[in-house]
């Protein structure tokens, strides 16, 4: 439905999205790089995760990394509206 948006519920705890995530298949995930910190997003159906860390060799960014990974989450590069995909 054009212009219809999904919401994702943030959870602030990594492994409350772990376990939510061993049941699921789909998952994504994005790193953001500032000049000073290293962001992490990660979505599975409607839940997310989301934290900046200023180290990434940060044992958590590692492991979150690690387990998006294993898993064999889609690494999205940007996102832009369905919409405006194709021309």
């Amino acid at each position: 439905m054009k212009g219809e948006t999904c919401l994702v519920n943030l959870v602030e705890d990594w492994k409350v999205v772990e376990k939510y995530a061993k049941n699921r298949k789909v998952g994504f995930y994005q790193t953001i790089r500032n000049t000073k910190t290293i962001e992490i997003r990660v979505s599975v159906g409607k839940v997310g995760f989301t934290k900046e860390f200023e180290n990434e060799e940060d044992p958590q960014l590692r492991e979150i990394l690690d387990f998006c990974k294993s898993k064999e989450y889609i690494k999205v590069h940007e996102n832009i509206p369905s919409d405006y995909f194709f021309k």
